[in-house]
């Protein structure tokens, strides 16, 4: 069959979530000026004229119009693709998801398809832990964006073509209509909030979640009392019932009136997002992303680590230790402490040059046995 698109890249694109919006931007960029793909489809949920950085959009359903529309249009895609580029996110952790990926490999390439920049785990399901294995074995090249996925990798399917390399979203300072940090000075306090899941189906413990609400209200006012420095609560996820804007209105109602804070939207631009967290003093961040785009805005991030996956990015760049906060430890005094000390006195750098770091996310297309010429021409930054 003749095939239509050098590659179909695959992710959890469109859903306006900016952390996947920056994998999804990296992923387009990487694989037209890394891997020579000149025609290139992406699918897309929900946001359909949004910038993607791709040639073509798919667009995927979120009601879809009968039971499997979205895998019917997955497949015609596949059969038309040359390849399969799986771009970012925590992607292999779901039997059904998994066995999608696979059958899509099937109808299009697995030998040459690519899985970069992604998480591994933790698993649903024995199930789905023995179609990852079989994922893993079957991708002609997977890369890893963390120590821990690679030991899951090299544990469940140990002769498979797996690698560790880096998070994505570095590569955003490589992109078309590039970064340009703010030049202004730096003034406010921003947070990037999110909900925690308790189990496979997103529920969440309605409890601890409102004591966090507290803690967060508390640490907020702390801070503005102590600094004066202007606070804002960045949306991460815009979705109109599962977004972020919930949790910032339930802090932000639990806030005296002489506490102002503003709440600013999602952006479905990642870079325009990044030059806005370049023109902060400090982040504190749940939320993975915004803890790297942080790190890569040069901004001073906390991370409050909920998921292994955020513990992994602070391991990745040697983030002092100090930083990384759990989020069923939440130190209210702490986190008020490490940033009103960082603004007085300046605050503790990662350990790992963003040089590097984009050195490590251009590595997710260093694939052997390619003879596409790959990033040799790019320099870091």
């Amino acid at each position: 069959m003749l095939k239509k698109y050098d590659a179909y890249l695959v992710g959890y694109y469109g859903m306006q979530n900016s952390g996947d919006d920056a994998l999804m931007y990296a992923t387009a960029w990487a694989a037209k000026h890394l891997i020579g793909c000149e025609n290139t489809k992406v699918g897309l949920y929900g946001d359909y004229l949004r910038e993607t950085k791709s040639d073509h959009k798919l667009a995927l359903k979120f009601n879809q119009r009968f039971p499997g529309q979205n895998r019917l249009l997955h497949y015609k895609t596949a059969l038309q693709s040359k390849r399969i580029i799986f771009g970012g996110g925590s992607v292999l952790h779901s039997e059904t998801d998994i066995n999608l990926k696979r059958q899509l490999m099937s109808l299009s390439s697995p030998k040459n398809s690519l899985a970069v920049g992604v998480g591994i785990g933790p698993f649903t399901s024995i199930a789905a832990e023995k179609s990852c294995a079989k994922f893993l074995h079957e991708c002609g090249y997977v890369g890893v964006r963390d120590s821990e996925s690679l030991a899951i990798a090299q544990s469940i399917a140990p002769k498979a073509n797996v690698n560790k390399t880096f998070d994505l979203a570095p590569l955003l300072l490589l992109n078309s209509n590039k970064y340009q940090p703010q030049s202004l000075k730096r003034k406010g306090i921003a947070l990037t909030l999110c909900s925690v899941a308790t189990n496979p189906e997103g529920h969440t413990d309605k409890v601890a979640e409102e004591h966090r609400f507290e803690q967060f209200a508390q640490v907020i006012t702390a801070l503005y009392l102590k600094t004066g420095e202007p606070i804002t609560l960045i949306e991460f996820n815009g979705h109109n019932s599962l977004g972020d804007w919930k949790i910032n209105n339930s802090i932000v109602s639990k806030l005296n009136s002489n506490v102002p804070v503003t709440l600013k939207k999602y952006d479905p631009n990642p870079i325009a997002l990044l030059e806005n967290l370049s023109s902060y003093k400090a982040i504190i961040s749940m939320r993975l992303h915004g803890a790297i785009l942080g790190y890569l805005a040069n901004t001073p991030v906390l991370s409050i680590n909920y998921h292994s996956k955020c513990k992994g990015w602070c391991e990745e760049i040697g983030m002092p230790e100090e930083y990384r906060i759990t989020l069923s430890n939440l130190d209210v005094e702490h986190i008020v402490n490490m940033i009103t000390q960082g603004i007085s006195n300046d605050f503790k750098s990662p350990i790992l040059p963003i040089k590097t770091a984009l050195q490590h996310s251009l590595s997710n297309w260093s694939i052997q046995n390619e003879t596409h010429k790959f990033y040799s021409n790019y320099s870091a930054i």
